[in-house]
């Protein structure tokens, strides 16, 4: 099968998907759909950026042809990014289709969310966190939810939701069908799987190649205190058209943004301290290719969708090996090349070996940039405490 009208799916989504220029389906598109339109529980993993939104999206589309309750699709993601995007991609592929769609997220007024729910939606994209809320309070019922998505449900266990998602899945029908969809399946997921899954259909894609191989890797040995004088250094003395900084902690996210502007290089942060009419702003501007640098933490990347990012840049080093393959993800998407550059301090050495055994290959170390770094920006004890305190 190498066309979307041969898995199964109506006209009017051809039709959508051709205008937006969806030819091909993709490996999990491809071994996916077929087995959620035949009514299958289905648990997935495939890698960022292999189009896994579509692979559940359209058969969702595809079984609500024929409206009943409302809503009748629900979908629970990790972060109001993600849950943003989501719904975004129901709403481009729906377009020949009366049918609607509504993210429910935090950090915004509950006011709008509550119009559309009272109004009647066919899809919810929710936050766990959000959505109870609006349970509680009797702004919708889903006892009619026929279809239920698990998006992102390694980030759901790591982010501490899964209390949160019980409650949700308890006012569900048993009736219902559930797919599960994650970047890895580890005895943590299986375990979830195993809970709210019926005889689920396993579908894995590219499950030796741990990270893509269209990227390019590089790692940077550099004292603590010169990565700042680094980065700068490699953003001005390379091309580097979108480029995504990832940072420990919010603090840290901050204080990077600070050292960039001051070395007359745009950029912005984005985290959970800054407001979500900020945080979309600034992603839109990023996806559009007026803001070329973005200053993330994990959690607020988590659901980040940018196909054309050029550099990944690990300014600190994840704690866990599985979310460096999260982060080197966003770039080499959809065919294109793409490099991933990380700084490594003395400390963070420990953490080289751990991404490297689940990488199988060692990382590409760059000798000339050390040699090549300006003088150090902290001078003594005193200053360079302070610096480290106000990093966080």
């Amino acid at each position: 099968m190498n066309k979307f009208s041969e898995l199964g799916l109506s006209r009017p989504l051809v039709v959508a998907l051709e205008k937006i220029g969806f030819t091909q389906p993709t490996p999990i598109q491809l071994q996916s759909i077929p087995q959620i339109l035949a009514g299958r529980d289905l648990m997935a993993s495939a890698q960022t950026g292999s189009g896994k939104t579509a692979a559940y999206a359209l058969p969702i589309l595809e079984c609500l042809l024929d409206p009943e309750t409302m809503p009748r699709a629900l979908v629970i993601s990790p972060t109001r990014e993600l849950a943003l995007q989501v719904q975004e991609q129901f709403e481009r592929f729906g377009t020949e289709m009366k049918l609607r769609s509504v993210a429910v997220y935090g950090g915004t007024g509950f006011d709008s969310q509550t119009r559309a729910l009272k109004k009647g939606v066919d899809i919810v994209v929710a936050t766990p966190g959000r959505l109870l809320d609006h349970v509680e309070r009797r702004h919708v019922d889903l006892s009619g939810v026929e279809i239920l998505v698990l998006d992102e449900a390694d980030r759901l266990l790591d982010m501490g939701f899964m209390p949160q998602v019980r409650r949700i899945v308890s006012g569900l029908s048993l009736e219902r069908q559930t797919l599960m969809f994650s970047a890895t399946i580890d005895e943590q997921v299986e375990r979830i799987a195993a809970q709210y899954l019926t005889e689920p259909v396993t579908v894995r894609v590219n499950p030796e190649q741990v990270e893509p191989s269209e990227i390019s890797q590089v790692v940077y040995r550099v004292n603590e205190f010169d990565k700042d004088s680094l980065l700068v250094k490699l953003i001005k003395e390379n091309e580097m058209p979108s480029v995504l900084v990832f940072t420990r902690t919010r603090m840290r996210a901050d204080w990077v943004c600070d050292r960039l502007n001051e070395s007359s290089i745009v950029c912005e942060p984005i985290h959970g301290d800054i407001s979500q009419v900020n945080r979309e702003r600034t992603l839109l501007r990023f996806r559009e290719g007026k803001l070329k640098i973005l200053v993330a933490t994990d959690v607020a990347a988590r659901g980040l969708d940018v196909p054309a990012i050029s550099h990944v840049i690990n300014y600190d080093l994840p704690g866990n090996p599985e979310d460096y393959v999260h982060r080197i993800g966003r770039t080499g998407r959809a065919g294109r090349s793409g490099i991933a550059m990380s700084f490594i301090s003395e400390d963070e050495g420990y953490l080289v070996r751990e991404i490297e055994r689940l990488l199988g290959k060692k990382l590409d170390p760059d000798s000339q940039v050390r040699k090549k770094l300006p003088p150090r920006r902290f001078s003594g004890r005193g200053s360079g405490m302070a610096s480290a305190r106000r990093l966080g």
